[in-house]
Formats: C-alpha cells, structure tokens, sequence
C-alpha cells in the first residue's frame, strides 16, 4: 500500500511525549532504505506489517491500537500532502462527504496507480443514526478508517462521533460495518428548490438531442433490459443489445457494494457510479452508426423540465459532485467478499481493453427506466488509443475532456515527484554515507590526535604548543624484546604486538590517560596532558599495575612463556604540540619525558619503576604500596633514589610485582654493585619483600583503626 497509514503512524509517534527519540528507535528497528513515512511511496505488505510492529513495540500499545491512533492524525499527512482543498470539495457536511468519498478515490488513480482504493458506503437510519458500510481489501484497516472518519468529523465538520464496530469482517462479514450517532447537522440542509425557477426550463429533449448530449448513455427497464444506448457506446458493441440484460454487458465497479438490480441502483441517485462493459461485447475497431439505435419507443421524450407542471425526475440535473447523494439501502450489500470485489474493481479500473463509463444514476418517471448518463473515465493516452476513443467524442459539457487532461497532469506530477522522492532518498542516502564516513575519519583522528588538535587541524590551523605543569608520563617496553624479533617471522611479532597494545589501548581508555605514541615495542601514555586533572599520578599507577598484569596474559611468540614488560613512571612539566604539516604528530617535550623513559629502560621485567617526584605527585592517603629500589646511577641525571610500585591496597587479592627470586639476571647490574658487600641476591630481595609486608600490614592497621573510628 502507499505510504498513507505510514505517514498517520509516523505523525502519531511524533506527537507522543519523546516522539523524536521513539522515531529514532522505530527506524532503528525497521532500517528501511529511504523514507520509512513518505506519503507518496507504495511499501510492501511486509513493510507496513514491520514499521507497525516496530511501532507497538516502541510505544507500549497494541497493533490496533497504533491503527486507531494513526487514523486520528490520518488528516495531517493528508493535508501535508496538499489534499486538503480536495477533501474540502467533498461536500458541506459529513454525510454528503461520505457519499462522495469513492470519487475522490477514483480521481486519485493516476497519482497512485498500485492504490487498491477502499470503499465507503453510508446509509441513514430510520432512527437518525448512521451505517457506514466499509470495503477494503487491505486486511484489518477497520480501525485505521475508524480513527480517520473521527478525525475528519471533528475538524473538518466540527462534528463529534460515537461511533462504535457493529459488524467486523474478520468474523466471516463481506465487509465491516459502523455504527455511527452523530448531531443532525452532520446530514446538512437540503436545500429549497425554487419551484418557479424550475417552470422557466421548458426545453423537451426528442432523442437525436439526447443522442448528441449524452452520447455514452445506457437506459435499463425494471427488468434490467437495456432499453436505451448512447451512438458512441452502441458502436463500440459487437451487436445490437436492446433488450439484452444488463449484467451481460455492465459490470458494477464502484460502489463496489451495489448490484445490476432495479431497485439497488434506485437507491444510488444522484451518486458517482463507475460502470465497465464486459470486453467480450466490444469490437476491436471502432465504426460509428450514424443509424445505431438512440432512445427507443420506451423513452419517447426525456424531459429537463416537464413546463406543464407534471413532476419529473428531481435528479436529473444533479452533478455527482454537488452533494445531493440518497441514502443506501442497508440490504444491498454484496454476498461476496470486499476484497474479492475491490481487487475485482482494480482489474476493470486498470484494464484498458475495456471501457469505463463514469457518471450517475437517474430516474425518469414517466418512462419507468434508469437512466446511466456518463463518459469514458480516461487517465492517459494509452487509454484513448487503447479504445479508440477521440477526444470530440467526449461531449463538451460533461468536462471529459478536462478531466482527461487533470488526470494526465496529475500522473506526469506524480511521476515527477517519484523521480524527485527518488533522487532526494538516493542522495539521503549518499548524504548518510558521507556522514558515517565523516565520523569514522574524524573517530580514527582523534585516535591519532587529541579532539581539540584534530578540530583545529581540520580547519587549516596549527594550534601552539601549551605548557602543562603537572603531568605524569608512563613509558614501557617489552622485556627480551631484541630477541624475540631475531627469531621470529615479522608476521608473528606484529600479530603479538597487536594483541598486547589493542589490550593497553582499552586500559588507557579505561583510566583516563592518554596514548601518545607507540615506537617498536616501546608504548608511551601520559595523564594530565593534553586535558589537565589534578589525579593524574593515580590514573597512570592503576594504569600501570593493570599493564604489567594484562602483558601476562600475552603469550611470547619464542617460548610460548607469558610476556613481561619493564614500565618507568615520572611526574613533572612539560611542554607538548602538534610538529609537522604532513602527517603530524603530537609530541611531549620536556625532562619529564626524558626521566620517564630512562626509569623504564633501567627497570626491572614485571616492574614498575617510579620516580621519587612520582612518589610527591600521589595524595597523602594513596592506596598503593610503594617501596624504595635504591640509588641508579641514571645516564645525564646522576644516581636517582627509584621506588617499585608493587600494587594497590584495595587489590588484596593480587600478588605484589615484585622482581623474581630464582632469576639473578633480573636484578640490574647497578643493583648487584650496590649490594655487593652483602652476601646473595637474595638478601637484597629479601628486604625488598619484607618492606613490602611492613607497609602492607601498617596500611591494614590503618584502614582497621579508620574503620573502628
């Protein structure tokens, strides 16, 4: 169907509380390419059975209750459109409006030539209420129309309905039926006919003048035996058929509901009727009879105005648009399925090997017949040429010729305007395109370049280079590094050292510092640059203690033995910026980057090695164990007093980083000359691990004594 119920849904979800974020999450849920609510596209059973359910789901409400809803705000997407004006025309009050309901369908074919059009028919009861007879071959659109006839009555009429579902077609009906009380001025005011201005018509027609004027007519007795036939529709017929019963010849298109029966189409006057004759009656070329049989003996002078006073047909100047429709009979409903005759009426209405008569119903007195006074229903020059039919022979007072031109105007705009949906969704599209590939190039710069740096890069500058007094920066590196590479393929190293730096990435996120660079094995992070914060001491110590612990994960590509990385930590000024214009990089300057990276290198493996200035940069109350490593003799710094981070005391349940026992290789040379006047290694090892216990079990207390406090 078109997108009219996806236009009421979406206006309905929008008006709803949050109803741009329901949206967002509707669309999300259906990924439709293109417009998922534009009024002028034909979706899919499929679509339109998803968008609903993505709808219900998003709302909280049922199915029918999202069809009821989006009936209600059915006019806005109407009126969005530019349909107002026709809805308008419609009639002065709802009832009149109802009747002509299915001629504004029928008008809307060459704009939407897939429609499957409903059909409307009312009747008004003895007791005053309304019956609204509903056909629609598009299943469970009882409460859609529903909400949409609500909708209409109240802003278009001011008119309140209760109206309630008397008869559904789900339950074996051929079609659903309301039931509707209204306020009497729903059925308008008939007007007052001007009985003396009826008098001053006294122009009687003879049957060559009704020959000429209504050369497409077709007149039936109460047998419902053509009596009479317009030149042009006789010479279209295979063979004469005066006398031949009507339902050989017609078929009822719209009201879909009504019968080739005297007494039905009685009921109809002064009602849009669209008729088609049976393709098999017709000929395949076109000859005009100048001798073809007009009005028969039967209607001897069909009179405009009888001047003698005698009554007439009081229809028979009614104009199926005027609004003077009769009321139904609510017997006259088809046996057969709505959908079984909508479906029926599509294939007549599109079907160009026949021909379609529209016009109305009226019935002359005198003669005892009903007379069908209409034109061909022509959309396009197709249809003419496929019917032979010429553009004289549409008279010129029935606006056949205007309404060929309206039709074929409206399906050429329409037909643009699905050109122009079309390229606007094609280039949505493309626009989509260009943003996801906008943000996965500004996504990958910032990778690369702080947000701030990135933005000023992206607009031509070169943003100065800042000052930072309190920064920490963390260097590491992997520990037999040199011999790892010299033995194993590229492929293998690279596969490693992408596991290892993916898993520090996401730490760094985690703790809030930021990655600077990576160069070999080396990775580089720093916190409190390029955005200051005063914990930047705290973030990179959890940072660290959560590396060395994650680098055991990684697997040595030599041995197959868990990776071990030495990691350095200092605090201090610094300067950094953005140095280059092609592929520009951010860099820190500064002492500060040169001590963090000697603490690194004359580090331990499975160590962190910090600076005495790392050690003042913490809070008093920091819950880290950090114990002195001695003096090192540090290249351009002389002997520097270092510390090992060994861990936090909120982490009980993980061991300290200590240096390991039975590695003597694990100690640095300065460390062996330091210690050299003891007796082992181990000795030296020894009072590491007890200052570690110490302050651990002072740092319990501690905490203990807090806690009783």
């Amino acid at each position: 169907m078109y997108g009219t119920l996806h236009k009421a849904l979406a206006a309905w979800v929008q008006s709803l509380p949050d109803g741009e974020t329901l949206m967002t999450m509707v669309l999300a849920e259906v990924n439709f390419a293109g417009s998922a609510d534009d009024f002028f596209r034909f979706y899919t059973d499929e679509q339109t059975t998803a968008f609903l359910g993505a709808i219900a789901k998003v709302t909280g409400h049922t199915i029918e209750d999202c069809k009821y809803h989006a009936g209600r705000c059915f006019l806005f997407g109407l009126l969005e459109s530019g349909y107002g004006d026709a809805l308008r025309t419609l009639g002065d009050d709802f009832y009149t409006m109802l009747g002509n309901l299915d001629s504004l369908h029928e008008s809307f074919l060459p704009s939407f030539p897939k429609m499957r059009a409903p059909s409307v028919r009312p009747v008004r009861n003895d007791d005053g209420s309304l019956s609204i007879h509903y056909y629609s071959s598009n299943a469970g659109l009882s409460n859609f129309m529903m909400g949409a006839l609500e909708a209409c009555a109240r802003q278009l009429f001011d008119l309140e309905l209760s109206m309630h579902h008397r008869v559904k077609k789900d339950d074996g009906n051929s079609h659903d039926v309301f039931h509707v009380f209204m306020d009497e001025k729903g059925y308008g005011t008939k007007r007052k006919e001007d009985e003396e201005a009826k008098k001053q018509c006294t122009v009687a027609m003879p049957p060559s003048l009704t020959n000429d004027l209504f050369p497409w007519h077709v007149a039936f007795d109460r047998d419902m035996k053509i009596a009479s036939l317009g030149k042009h529709l006789a010479s279209r017929l295979k063979r004469k058929q005066i006398g031949a019963q009507a339902w050989q010849v017609f078929k009822v298109v719209r009201p879909s509901s009504m019968r080739l029966k005297f007494d039905d189409m009685l009921q109809v006057q002064g009602a849009p009727i669209l008729l088609s004759v049976d393709a098999k009656h017709l000929t395949h070329e076109v000859t005009v009879d100048e001798s073809v049989v007009t009005l028969t003996h039967h209607l001897p002078q069909l009179q405009v105005t009888d001047p003698s006073g005698a009554r007439g047909s009081e229809s028979s100047t009614g104009c199926p648009f005027s609004g003077t429709s009769s009321s139904f009979s609510s017997n006259t409903s088809s046996k057969r399925s709505s959908a079984d005759m909508l479906l029926r009426a599509a294939r007549l209405t599109s079907k160009v090997d026949n021909i379609k008569l529209h016009g109305q119903i009226t019935y002359h007195e005198e003669s005892d017949l009903l007379l069908f006074v209409g034109v061909p229903a022509l959309h396009s020059l197709e249809e003419m040429e496929a019917q032979g039919i010429n553009l004289t022979e549409l008279p010129l007072h029935s606006h056949g010729r205007e309404f060929l031109y309206g039709a074929m105007y409206q399906s050429a705009s329409a037909k643009n305007t699905n050109e122009v949906d079309k390229r606007m969704a094609e280039l949505d599209h493309s626009m989509l395109e260009v943003q996801q590939k906008k943000e996965q190039i500004d996504a990958l710069l910032h990778s690369i370049l702080p947000p701030v740096v990135a933005s000023s890069l992206a607009r031509g500058e070169i943003p100065p280079a800042e000052h930072y007094k309190h920064v920490t920066v963390l260097f590491c590196d992997i520990a037999g590094f040199t011999n790892i590479s010299s033995e194993v393929p590229a492929t293998e190293i690279m596969k490693m050292l992408h596991h290892l730096f993916v898993k520090f990435d996401d730490l760094a996120d985690k703790h809030g510092c930021y990655k600077v660079e990576t160069i070999g094995d080396a990775y580089m992070v720093a916190a409190g640059c390029p955005e200051e914060c005063e914990d930047h001491a705290v973030r990179i110590a959890r940072l660290a203690i959560d590396m060395v612990r994650t680098a055991e994960t990684v697997k040595s590509p030599l041995d197959g033995e868990p990776i071990r990385i030495r990691v350095g930590l200092h605090s201090g000024p610094l300067m950094a910026g953005v140095v280059g214009r092609a592929r520009p990089r951010y860099c820190l300057f500064g002492d500060t980057v040169n001590v963090a990276s000697r603490m690194e290198s004359n580090g331990l493996p499975g160590c962190i090695q910090a600076t005495y200035r790392f050690t003042q940069a913490l809070p008093t109350d920091h819950e880290f164990e950090i114990v002195p490593r001695g003096h090192i003799d540090i290249k351009g710094k002389g002997h520097m007093k270092t510390f090992l981070l060994l861990g936090a005391l909120d982490d009980e349940c993980m061991e300290p980083l200590m240096p390991s026992q039975n590695k003597m290789e694990d100690i640095a040379p300065h460390l062996l000359k330091m210690t050299a006047a003891r007796e082992t290694v181990d000795d030296r090892l020894a009072e590491v691990s007890t200052c570690a216990t110490s302050l651990r079990n002072r740092r319990a207390l501690q905490r203990k004594a807090s806690y009783m406090v």
